[in-house]
């Protein structure tokens, strides 16, 4: 952080870094990008509300699909969704500023102010999921008798994004980049600087639940990941390799954070507290250190070290956890203040049973 934000930095929001006094981040709304994908199987309509939202930009042709195919009509949609995305941010802002100006907390900051648009997206592994799928299995779309894709049909085995395989995860790394390069294209309010956040908090639940059925196998209305985490039940290959992918996201094209949230069991870092405690610090200090020919590391981890079992028994008697605390994505949170819909999200999670 400190060769970019110098020593005097702070966190805003979850996972932002900002130079105190000198810097300020415009931020509001977040792309789901596995939803969009889905845009460009149904030749941008709706798959739960079955309207036309996108231009149509053709449909895709029938039968197995075709890999090459489906990624040149999702940079057309990425082009499109770039362009409004920018658009309504600046729409955001500009009206914040006119009724809504933080005068006060403007008065503590330098004269010349830096400033940042963050964007974000959600949905990154189902997208890198899907399109692994799509290109290293046979994906066929299930179509209802309007000609909307409603289901898939997946035969074979694809790599997946959280298992330290690069077939999945420069997928995961080409959507970052290449939507966060089409944002920088258009202009931004006050000549903010484009900004990305890979970061969902608690609305994974709600983008899922507005999100039909994906190429990955994801099921209709099922959370999406959040942050920039692997899918539910997708990091199959231990912890080092799932941490591994994520640190791989290149921070460049996202400085307003990347969020990885990250379960393992007690009984895997160890028998006694102490060797527990050992490995979970050097989990930590790998991910944040540079690995690789392209020197990549991790960002920013929320751990959860935890049993399924703990957190049954905390939904069926909170009133023997009122101090159980949990992070979510980018924050902690009293897990029994949780949502019903909420706590099973984070049960639903990997919980690492191998290093």
């Amino acid at each position: 952080m400190r060769p970019i934000y110098g020593c005097d930095y702070g966190i805003a929001c979850c996972v932002s870094a900002m130079e105190l006094g000198k810097t300020m981040q415009f931020f509001g709304a977040r792309c789901n990008m596995a939803k969009l994908l889905l845009y460009v199987l149904n030749n941008g309509v709706d798959e739960i509300k079955k309207k036309q939202v996108s231009p149509q930009f053709g449909a895709i042709s029938e039968g197995v699909l075709k890999f090459d195919e489906v990624k040149e009509k999702y940079l057309q949609y990425m082009e499109w969704m770039a362009e409004l995305y920018v658009k309504t941010m600046n729409i955001i802002h500009w009206s914040h500023d006119q009724f809504s100006y933080e005068a006060v907390q403007m008065g503590l900051h330098d004269t010349f102010v830096h400033r940042t648009m963050a964007f974000g997206i959600a949905g990154l592994s189902h997208v890198a999921d899907s399109l692994s799928a799509i290109k290293y299995a046979k994906v066929t779309p299930i179509r209802g008798e309007d000609g909307i894709t409603t289901d898939f049909n997946i035969e074979g085995e694809f790599p997946k994004y959280g298992n330290d395989d690069e077939r999945a995860d420069d997928l995961a790394k080409w959507c970052l980049s290449t939507f966060m390069n089409m944002l920088r294209k258009h202009k931004t309010y006050r000549e903010a600087e484009h900004t990305m956040s890979i970061l969902t908090i608690t609305s994974n639940v709600v983008y899922g639940r507005k999100t039909g059925n994906t190429p990955d196998g994801r099921k209709l209305g099922s959370p999406l990941a959040p942050g920039a985490s692997p899918s539910y039940g997708a990091d199959t290959t231990g912890a080092l390799n799932s941490l591994s992918s994520v640190a791989k996201l290149p921070y460049d094209d996202a400085r307003d954070g990347i969020s990885n949230t990250f379960a393992i069991l007690p009984s895997t870092l160890g028998k006694s507290a102490d060797e527990r405690r050992s490995n979970l610090v050097n989990l930590i200090n790998g991910y944040f250190t540079k690995q690789g020919a392209d020197e990549h590391w991790g960002f920013h981890l929320n751990v959860n070290c935890v049993t399924e079992e703990t957190l049954r028994d905390a939904i069926a008697h909170p009133e023997k956890y009122p101090q159980l605390t949990v992070r979510v994505s980018g924050y902690a949170v009293n897990f029994i203040r949780l949502s019903r819909e909420q706590q099973e999200d984070v049960l639903a999670r990997t919980f690492h049973t191998s290093i």
